[in-house]
């Protein structure tokens, strides 16, 4: 395929334009995609630097589509050898088009990537129901509320509730797998790998108030008179109709919540923090951060099906592939130096990742079935 007929097809695949033939043929040439060939056409001279390879890179593209030169991604900065150099560049250059062929559309259901894993749902006399994510139609009954399954995730449907204590169902997702459920209001959740949401099954106080661990999504059905109330393990969240995200992972130094629409209040403790959309503010150490803006598509990379890096240091990168991948990290002999940013498909196994990592200097070895990664020197 050319790389001007590339460009185009992963365009209209990213705006949702692509037909069904279309797809097929982004999907064959990445699977078919064979580094060595490039590699010939893309060597540096002797004399050309890293700076000026990846300038005569972007150029071609850009020569090659009529638009402005895209984003510049960069891995891992190493010395490397130029074969590795012009593998890294090659990827800087067209990584933004073509990983998101891997991509799912959009995250239905309960999705399984790794291993036999399941989302669960806990019900409120503490038993528990595996999600079939093929199953459809009325899962089971909770007082007057009847829990429902579709291609969509979970979702409630609330009868007469009305001055009733309502149950608690809790969602949960083991690692290498993403929910969704939408709350008696309409609020929709969305569900990253090793995490969950502990809800009411009909929302009958002042108000609506759920917990979670983990990372979750929401966009949140407004109500005036019922605020919404997210609750972590340091931080709450109070909105009346947003969309915004939630990282709370107990593995990460800090517990982040990003606003991509309408306004939330950040509270722990005596102190609280208005955030903007595009803004996000960290809480760590029970204390609350400055806000600052972030790249909203990065930080939303995991609802859309990759991974992105932006300057993570290598235990971040790992810690991603362990909760995705269901594999334990160690490290050979320390952590190696270095700051990695770029995007990866959520849709490649670990093998594939590994691969593409060993072209940045980080040398992995997988073993026991997947579930152990070793980092070397």
């Amino acid at each position: 395929m050319e790389m001007n007929e590339l460009i185009v097809l992963s365009r209209k695949y990213l705006s949702g334009k692509a037909s069904d033939a279309e797809k097929a043929a982004l999907l064959h040439w990445y699977n078919a995609y064979d580094e060595s060939e490039l590699l010939v056409k893309i060597m540096a001279a002797p004399d050309e630097t890293e700076e000026e390879l990846e300038a005569r890179m972007l150029q071609r593209l850009q020569l090659a589509t009529g638009t402005a030169p895209v984003r510049r991604i960069h891995f891992l900065r190493r010395k490397a050898t130029w074969a590795a150099a012009a593998a890294v560049l090659l990827l800087a250059a067209v990584t933004v088009w073509w990983w998101p062929a891997r991509k799912p559309a959009a995250i239905a259901a309960a999705t399984r990537i790794t291993s036999g894993s399941k989302a669960v749902l806990i019900l409120g006399d503490g038993s528990q129901v595996q999600l079939d994510s093929a199953a459809s139609g009325v899962l089971t009954q909770q007082g007057n509320t009847r829990v429902m399954q579709s291609a969509g995730g979970l979702s409630y449907q609330a009868g007469n509730n009305t001055g009733s204590t309502a149950l608690m169902n809790t969602l949960r997702t083991p690692r290498g797998v993403q929910s969704r459920v939408t709350l008696p209001d309409g609020t929709g959740v969305w569900l990253n790998a090793a995490s969950s949401v502990t809800y009411p099954v009909a929302f009958n106080g002042k108000e609506r108030e759920v917990r979670i661990t983990g990372e979750a999504y929401f966009e949140v059905t407004s109500s005036a008179n019922q605020p919404f109330v997210v609750k972590t393990a340091t931080m709450d969240v109070l909105v009346l109709g947003t969309h915004f995200n939630i990282s709370a992972y107990e593995d990460e130094n800090s517990a982040n919540t990003t606003l991509l629409e309408g306004a939330v209040a950040v509270r722990t403790g005596e102190q609280a923090q208005h955030i903007l959309p595009g803004q996000q503010i960290s809480v760590v150490n029970g204390k609350i951060g400055s806000k600052k803006r972030v790249d909203v598509t990065a930080v939303m990379a995991w609802k859309n099906g990759y991974f992105s890096f932006r300057d993570a240091d290598v235990p971040a990168v790992m810690r991603e592939l362990s909760r995705w991948y269901d594999a334990e990290v160690h490290y050979e002999n320390g952590i190696p130096e270095g700051n990695f940013t770029g995007e990866i498909g959520r849709g490649l196994t670990l093998e594939q990742v590994a691969a593409l990592l060993e072209t940045t200097r980080i040398h992995l070895k997988i073993s026991n079935g997947g579930k152990h990664i070793t980092v070397l020197p």
